[in-house]
């Protein structure tokens, strides 16, 4: 069983530890005994604290003191109740949800991952949840592993988890007939395998009735050729990470604009690439899914 530290706790949950010690010396939250900076503690303890932060801040009906009495199973069921009041709220702070959503994650608690997650896409739609909520998320878990000492298996457990539920919402979505004249390619270049951001751009364009092939991750060069000498895309979609080879990614923007030269390149990342890459090449650097989405909403008025 992992076991967490201080830190962690503070980070997880927003908590200073002085309030975490504080908690637990008159409502005996985690335990009988005392707790200090020192303490090391489980992932019932981080469930306790993160779901007992999180009812308090919601609701002003739940006490510390009531709701130390429960037990982590019991808090959880309060939390996926309480949630759909809170995301139904007018004004609301996302951070709450992102750290119940981290929590679960670290316990390998897929069951409540997918509640937690569907009642969110539920309520808020694809599009939000994905905006406010899955795209922090993964920001937050990537802080988390550089400031951290965490399980590596957790961040691609997270992964996992995501790439299933965006996934699902691909398959369901429903096309509509009333497709536009454009034609989108998403892949991601070899050696990149990523998929969420990919993902996001596919299920994003589809229910916005945009049409595209999704052709997958670590696409080589002869992969995006075959594809582009065979369907007229428009439009390119691809994501790659900060340390990725930028004279491998220049190759890939030759072909498909000396194939097609009136296309469109997105690019996804999360860093200025105008400050990697050196390139005469006419490009749309996106670096945050929010800013996708408005460039989407200025090419549908076209």
């Amino acid at each position: 069983m992992y076991i967490y530290t201080m830190k962690h706790m503070t980070q997880f949950s927003g908590l200073s530890a002085q309030m975490i010690i504080l908690w637990n010396k008159k409502f005996k939250l985690l335990r009988e005994e005392k707790i200090d900076r020192e303490s090391t503690f489980n992932k019932f303890d981080l469930k306790k604290i993160i779901f007992t932060s999180f009812l308090i801040e919601s609701n002003s009906k739940f006490t510390v003191e009531k709701l130390a009495l429960k037990t982590p199973s019991e808090l959880q069921v309060l939390v996926e109740f309480e949630l759909h009041n809170y995301l139904k709220k007018v004004k609301k702070e996302f951070l709450p949800v992102i750290r119940l959503l981290t929590c679960v994650c670290f316990s390998y608690d897929e069951k409540s991952f997918d509640t937690i997650i569907s009642i969110c896409f539920k309520i808020l739609g694809i599009e939000d949840c994905c905006l406010e909520i899955v795209f922090p998320f993964i920001k937050e878990l990537s802080k988390i592993s550089k400031t951290y000492s965490v399980e590596e298996a957790v961040i691609s457990y997270t992964k996992n988890l995501l790439k299933n539920n965006l996934s699902y919402f691909i398959v369901t979505a429903r096309h509509n007939l009333n497709l536009s004249d454009r034609k989108w390619l998403y892949f991601l270049p070899e050696n990149q395998d990523d998929e969420i951001e990919l993902l996001f751009a596919y299920l994003h364009l589809k229910i916005n009735s945009e049409n595209g092939v999704l052709l997958g991750v670590n696409q080589p060069l002869t992969s995006i050729k075959q594809c582009i000498n065979s369907v007229k895309f428009t439009h390119v979609f691809t994501y790659v990470e900060d340390d990725y080879d930028m004279n491998i990614l220049i190759k890939y923007l030759e072909l498909i604009k000396s194939t097609i030269p009136n296309v469109v390149i997105f690019i996804a990342s999360y860093s200025d690439l105008s400050k990697l890459m050196t390139t005469d090449i006419q490009y749309i650097n996106v670096n945050k899914p929010r800013i996708f989405k408005k460039y989407l909403d200025k090419i549908k008025e076209l």
